[in-house]
């Protein structure tokens, strides 16, 4: 008799994001976000609708590259004082004395 407890599964597919129905975490919240705020003010047409304008957009911004485009995009050109890389070193400098 074999015994199993040193099995260790390994994922086959690690930076596939999370998906709720048939949408990615973060389109879900582009459309889903206007969406239950419509409902919570009655007006769920009017909030289906600005979701899905929010959500041609997102994608649209997004482009093939994803999230972690947009997350390269905000470091390389988003001034220092307002990028959420401040930890990070500056992207505008060229030459760094030691």
């Amino acid at each position: 008799m074999s015994d199993n407890s040193n099995i260790v599964l390994i994922e086959q597919k690690l930076e596939v994001p999370g998906r709720l129905f048939f949408f990615t975490a973060d389109d879900a919240a582009m459309f889903l976000g206007p969406c239950f705020v419509g409902f919570l003010g009655r007006n769920l047409i009017a909030g289906i609708v600005i979701g899905l304008i929010l959500l041609g957009l997102w994608r649209r911004l997004k482009g093939e590259g994803g999230i972690e485009r947009l997350k390269a995009a905000a470091y390389w050109f988003l001034p220092p004082e307002i990028s959420p890389y401040r930890s990070f070193p500056r992207s505008d400098v060229v030459h760094w004395r030691g």
